[in-house]
């Protein structure tokens, strides 16, 4: 976690509801970072680290401890898939579909991916298995990301039945080193905002 003594540990908390048919669109959550940063004053925080933790609140099946059940479809037809993609950006993008490791201003992103396979009651058992992917700020910006503005959480679920019509939350934590902000980096940061 903080490897020097100056890193900031930063928290916060989003929650999201999903539709009846376990689907949400992209909704973005702010973490308000104006406290550490000042364009004025040309500080910024380099962000090294970020975490993701959904959690499902107390009317779920893991009511006690809040764990999240990352299978997302049972007792459906074979081949049922859902997906949640979940990332951190300076740059509100219209659709999750837009974000991945390539999108400019993207700090991090992690998917989910549900499969459930259901056997034909014969010799054949149902399966399920998930897959999370996750690329942080260590893989796409190895020296930190440089923020000079609040920071978006943003998320979006295609078919995660098991919590249809149901509210998750997402925990968020930041590792993050105070700077000075250079002329250079912030020639860059404003071109970089003309593009949007």
């Amino acid at each position: 976690m903080a490897k020097n003594a100056g890193d900031l540990i930063l928290r916060d908390r989003m929650e999201f509801t999903l539709d009846s048919s376990g689907n949400r669109t992209t909704l973005y959550g702010r973490i308000d970072l104006s406290s550490f940063v000042s364009t004025i004053n040309r500080e910024g925080l380099r962000i090294k680290q970020v975490m993701f933790q959904v959690r499902e609140q107390n009317s779920g099946r893991l009511a006690n401890t809040g764990i999240w059940d990352p299978i997302a479809v049972v007792d459906t037809p074979a081949g049922a898939v859902a997906g949640m993609k979940i990332y951190a950006t300076t740059r509100a993008y219209e659709n999750a579909s837009d974000v991945g490791i390539a999108s400019p201003d993207v700090l991090c992103v992690e998917e989910w991916t549900s499969n459930t396979s259901i056997g034909d009651g014969t010799d054949q058992g149902t399966s399920y298995w998930c897959t999370r992917d996750f690329y942080g700020p260590k893989d796409l910006h190895p020296e930190g990301y440089l923020v000079v503005s609040d920071l978006l959480i943003g998320v979006a679920v295609d078919d995660w039945l098991r919590n249809a019509d149901s509210t998750l939350e997402i925990d968020v934590l930041l590792v993050a080193e105070p700077t000075k902000v250079t002329q250079d980096s912030m020639n860059e940061i404003l071109s970089q905002a003309q593009d949007l």
